[in-house]
């Protein structure tokens, strides 16, 4: 499976802006949102990159919410 860095420099020139909210989402522990954002981008693309962003969207909607990111939320 590719990181979302492999992703962004792989990426169809439609697609890199999308990456790049990705790679904020995973940085942030938004996982949900990072999988929502992947599958919309796979989507719209073909081939082994659509494939390859359908396969990291899995993976992070199987990650569990960054603890620390939850309690900064719970705080605000």
């Amino acid at each position: 499976m590719k990181t979302a860095y492999d992703l962004l420099m792989s990426a169809p020139d439609d697609q890199v802006t999308r990456c790049k909210i990705v790679m904020r989402a995973i940085i942030a522990g938004n996982w949900e949102d990072a999988a929502f954002t992947l599958n919309a981008a796979a989507n719209e693309a073909t081939g082994e990159w659509a494939a390859d962003a359908k396969a990291l969207a899995d993976h992070c909607r199987n990650m569990q919410p960054n603890e620390h990111v939850a309690q900064e939320a719970k705080a605000s």
